[in-house]
């Protein structure tokens, strides 16, 4: 059995890279890449490497080296491994080199964990007691925010419904019968204010009246007085005409004056008395009018505060129907919501993780119906030991892999690293952010490669690494005049892809310098010393 002792992944790894028979737990069988069989992972330690990179590596190494090398540069086929092997080789023998260069090498940490859904969303109804008529999604369907993923029964909603629209009408007609009685007492009520204002000025007016009545019957009053005054005055004259027509002072014309002045003082008495009479009657008049006016006014305040009561009354009539108007509007909302709840809908786009719904069942507030994956994002959720926590940073690139699946390789990025450490493991959680991939399922177990941090190291092709029987790894480097030494060298990180050796690069820890020229292809059919023919070169 020959074994290669590799540092990788900052551990020391061994190889069994001859051998198909006895395996054991501190080194990997080689097998050709076409037997390699996929099977149940192993979930390696944290900070370990991966059994598949522990094949590749050999199968690079070992086989790619001493098989596929010496078929195309030697024509034979290999039976054992360069160093066993006893024939005599050609003196020149036809190869290829490169060159060992420095490059930037990526440090990396390997763990294992499990695919979890970074946001699972329970599905609950949000309305209880209803049967399930309809359930529109099953597991792993994609649905879009706001999707029906199912239907409940609202027939008795519906019904309810019905009913309080019926009740949204009916208080609605008894708001339009209060506004028609609002408008009819406003009606009432400015005529009121009209007749109110008339029989006020019809008080004023009234008043003027007596006003005037009264200054007409003080005048009346004092034309009789003055015509009372004249009568005397004219009876005194015709008693002194009369004494002197008797004694014959005057003649009888004289007499007959002073008779008919006082005739006319007797009349004038007469009718100033007349005057007064009518200034009387009138002024009673007024005064009945003013009465009248008043009893008007309070006839015309009655009807206006009867008008202004029929207003308040018509008021809080509509005040009552526009409350039964909404009481009913929001039993119709809240029927309108609740019938909306029947359609269970999606929060957010995503994936259907589980389905707990069945047609037939009756809602509860604890039965879940659905989770759903949302946005469809996925995390790796890695167990990594407290000790080896400071290697790593979030945001730090991940390569994740599976052992069950070959098809499974994608790049990741630490999110966060869980601030809590399992007392009883010493491991904290550190949750990886994971690309959109149809291949990735929750549940999953994978493999993480944490890059840590990049240093400049020195690498070789990986198809010049030459494994040996005691573990160690040997490159041939070439000399001036062609000739080849054998270097023992101590081998590190994989640069490139690793899961295709034939295209990676080897670091090398010590052994050889930046500049040396190594030999690649025909590497593993050579020995210390050899002569050799380089392609390409004359």
């Amino acid at each position: 059995m020959v074994t290669l002792n590799h540092l990788h992944r900052g551990q020391a790894v061994s190889y069994d890279v001859f051998s198909k028979t006895d395996r054991e737990t501190t080194s990997t069988e080689i097998l050709p890449e076409e037997d390699l069989q996929p099977g149940e992972p192993e979930p390696p330690k944290p900070g370990g490497v991966k059994g598949i990179r522990s094949i590749l590596i050999g199968v690079g190494v070992g086989i790619v080296l001493a098989t596929v090398g010496g078929q195309i540069f030697s024509g034979k086929a290999p039976d054992a491994p360069a160093e066993a092997q006893e024939t005599e080789l050609a003196p020149t023998q036809t190869v290829t080199v490169s060159t060992a260069a420095q490059q930037q090498v990526a440090r990396t940490l390997t763990a294992t964990g499990t695919v979890e859904a970074y946001d699972l969303l329970p599905i609950l109804p949000q309305i209880t007691g209803l049967q399930i008529v309809d359930v529109r999604v099953d597991e792993g369907d994609v649905v879009g925010a706001g999707e029906i993923l199912a239907v409940l029964d609202d027939s008795v909603l519906q019904a309810q419904l019905s009913g309080a629209l019926s009740q949204v009408n009916s208080a609605t007609s008894g708001v339009d019968r209060a506004v028609a009685d609002t408008s009819q007492a406003e009606s009432s009520r400015r005529q009121a204010e009209a007749d109110l204002a008339q029989a006020k000025t019809g008080v004023l007016q009234a008043q003027t009246r007596v006003s005037q009545a009264e200054a007409n019957l003080d005048r009346s009053r004092a034309a009789v007085e003055q015509a009372k005054a004249q009568l005397e005055q004219a009876e005194r004259e015709i008693e002194r005409y009369e004494l002197l027509y008797n004694q014959g002072a005057i003649g009888l014309q004289e007499v007959e004056l002073r008779r008919t002045e006082v005739r006319t003082a007797r009349e004038e008495l007469n009718k100033t008395i007349e005057d007064v009479q009518v200034a009387e009657a009138s002024l009673q008049s007024s005064r009945a009018d003013v009465v009248n006016a008043r009893a008007s006014v309070q006839s015309s305040q009655a009807r206006l505060d009867s008008s202004i009561a029929g207003i308040d009354a018509s008021q809080a009539e509509i005040g009552n129907a526009e409350a039964g108007v909404q009481n009913n509007q929001a039993t119709v909302q809240e029927l309108q919501t609740r019938i909306d709840q029947t359609r269970v809908l999606a929060p957010k786009g995503g994936i259907i993780a589980s389905r707990s719904a069945r047609v037939g069942d009756v809602t509860s507030s604890s039965g879940q119906l659905f989770t759903l994956i949302a946005d469809g994002r996925l995390e790796l959720r890695l167990k990594i030991p407290e000790t080896q926590l400071p290697l790593i940073r979030p945001g730090a690139p991940v390569s994740v892999t599976s052992d069950a699946d070959s098809r499974i390789n994608v790049s990741g990025r630490v999110r966060e690293i869980l601030p809590t450490i399992d007392p009883q493991t010493r491991e904290a959680t550190v949750e990886i952010d994971l690309p959109a991939n149809d291949l990735l399922r929750p549940g999953m177990f994978l493999q993480a490669e944490i890059t840590t941090n990049t240093v400049e190291g020195l690498t070789v092709p990986a198809r010049s690494i030459v494994p040996q029987a005691d573990g160690t790894a040997r490159v041939f480097r070439l000399n001036a005049d062609n000739t080849v030494t054998a270097i023992t060298v101590e081998v590190g990180e994989i640069v490139g892809n690793s899961e295709n050796l034939s295209e990676s690069r080897i670091e090398i820890l010590n052994g050889l310098n930046s500049g040396d020229r190594i030999v690649v292809e025909g590497a593993g059919y050579l020995k210390d010393g050899d002569l050799v023919a380089i392609v390409g070169e004359p």
